[in-house]
């Protein structure tokens, strides 16, 4: 699937482009709520456990919402410690990371190593990732399922294609920006790439 250079153009300046709905409404409340049905749609796996980041990382804009998933059988823990001055259980969990576009029916597959946060205090009950990497890169998104989620990959790519979700490919998102523009991203202005104009994040 490859995009015109009016679509990357009208991505880049936060508008969503395609032909399926919800894209097809310019509606980004309508795009918001099918996200997150899809999110509903993978917790309800009997095998993947999913995690979601709807706020853009706390502050900015993202122009995709990011999807954590791991294994629900406990298999994704790679390590657990416990911090007794904090009160703090630390995980280690090993993933799949989805970016789910806000700007088009496409989404991308990565994998990472996250931290996350468990307290369990009279005062305080909470959990959070305290650490992750981002797809920042078109080299490090993934077309094949890694070993360790070889079912889950393949389970993940079914229900975003049944949501109507292209899964774009490294290659593509790997070309140069067929022209000049300004995007608010972490990206060297002189090394843009398609993927900067699906997936940005403005801090």
């Amino acid at each position: 699937m490859k995009f015109s250079n009016e679509q990357l153009q009208t991505m880049i300046a936060e508008q969503p482009i395609g032909e399926t709905y919800p894209y097809n409404t310019n509606d980004k409340e309508q795009i918001e709520n099918y996200i997150q049905n899809l999110f509903y749609i993978i917790s309800r796996s009997k095998s993947i456990k999913c995690e979601a980041i709807f706020d853009h990382y706390g502050s900015g804009y993202a122009s995709y919402v990011d999807f954590f998933c791991y294994k629900k059988d406990g298999s994704s823990k790679i390590n657990e410690k416990y911090i007794e001055k904090d009160s703090l259980t630390s995980i280690q969990l090993e993933g799949l990371v989805i970016y789910i576009s806000r700007l088009a029916p496409v989404a991308i597959i990565g994998k990472d190593i996250r931290h996350k946060a468990i307290i369990n205090t009279e005062e305080i009950q909470d959990e959070f990732f305290s650490g992750m990497s981002m797809i920042s890169r078109p080299q490090e998104v993934i077309n094949e399922p890694p070993p360790f989620m070889v079912e889950e990959f393949r389970e993940i790519k079914q229900k975003l294609a049944d949501a109507g979700y292209s899964i774009l490919e490294k290659e593509y998102l790997s070309q140069p920006l067929p022209f000049k523009t300004k995007i608010q991203t972490f990206t060297d202005p002189r090394h843009y790439t398609v993927f900067d104009a699906f997936f940005y994040w403005m801090d």
